[in-house]
């Protein structure tokens, strides 16, 4: 049902720009999983602090002090995270949301966590400049994933030695001709998940 998707979708950069960071300096872990070392560092504390605050107060508070209305604010406010949202999951999520990318972890090739990286995300149009600049360097989601520390600028460079590595050791690289076909995947891979079994 597409307009859940694109609801779900809407509110998603509100968890990413508000509700971790606050999670990640209420009880210093992110999800659970990392803890977060940065506490111990004062500037990097003092930067986790000013996004939180800059973001809360930016877009969430400043639209009702310039805006005519509380509801033109309201609508500033929405459409903002609303946009954010369906370009995070047009560029990132559909990498990863199709059924080329679900691939079954019992087998012991994936206790690998790089191959399991590589499988499960796909790159679109990994040559064009243009791609990467609409796409913040998600077109490389591959590189991403291996080398989450990795300025996306530099994922060019590096693009075709991750692609001769994987053929290499015969892991599966998908890469897609354009975000059209990609994109396309997801839809059919979701139309698929609304089926009754």
């Amino acid at each position: 049902y597409w307009p859940f998707v694109a609801l779900a979708y809407a509110f998603v950069c509100f968890g990413t720009c508000f509700w971790i960071p606050i999670t990640m300096i209420w009880d210093s872990t992110l999800y659970g999983l990392v803890e977060w070392t940065d506490k111990k560092r004062p500037i990097k504390a003092l930067s986790m602090w000013g996004h939180l605050l800059w973001y809360a107060g930016f877009i969430m508070v400043w639209p009702y002090f310039v805006r005519a209305s509380w509801w033109a604010a309201w609508l500033a406010i929405t459409a903002h995270v609303s946009t954010s949202g369906w370009i995070f999951a047009i560029f990132s999520q559909i990498n990863h949301i199709n059924e080329a990318s679900f691939v079954d972890v019992t087998n012991k090739k994936y206790s690998s966590w790089a191959v399991s990286q590589v499988e499960t995300s796909n790159n679109f149009c990994p040559d064009s400049s243009l791609w990467h600049f609409l796409s913040n360097g998600l077109n490389l989601q591959i590189a991403h994933h291996l080398f989450p520390g990795l300025n996306h600028c530099h994922l060019p460079l590096i693009h075709d030695v991750v692609r001769r590595t994987c053929k290499e050791y015969g892991v599966r690289y998908k890469c897609h001709d354009s975000w059209r076909n990609l994109m396309s995947q997801t839809l059919q891979w979701l139309d698929h998940l609304s089926e009754s079994s």
